[in-house]
């Protein structure tokens, strides 16, 4: 997230006072399915409009890690 919001930021020429980007991640077991939920906290730091902040923070919601992770994830392994 961080990188990304730092690529969009030098891209859109946006000043970005302060970056902090915080990811906790809890997986909880049910049976033998599992679930993982990532929260995430952004600080952006002051001197932004809402538009810029919305932006950013889009950026990162939006990024390719996020659209990996969204919907299931199936590990298909095999001991050849």
């Amino acid at each position: 997230m961080a990188l990304t919001i730092a690529a969009v930021a030098a891209h859109k020429e946006i000043a970005v006072s302060r970056l902090v980007v915080e990811v906790e991640s809890r997986t909880e077991l049910a049976g033998r399915r599992a679930s993982t939920r990532f929260s995430s906290r952004v600080e952006l730091g002051e001197g932004l409009t809402d538009r810029e902040r919305t932006i950013l923070f889009n950026s990162a919601r939006l990024c390719e890690v996020h659209k990996m992770l969204r919907g299931e994830i199936i590990f298909d392994e095999r001991l050849a």
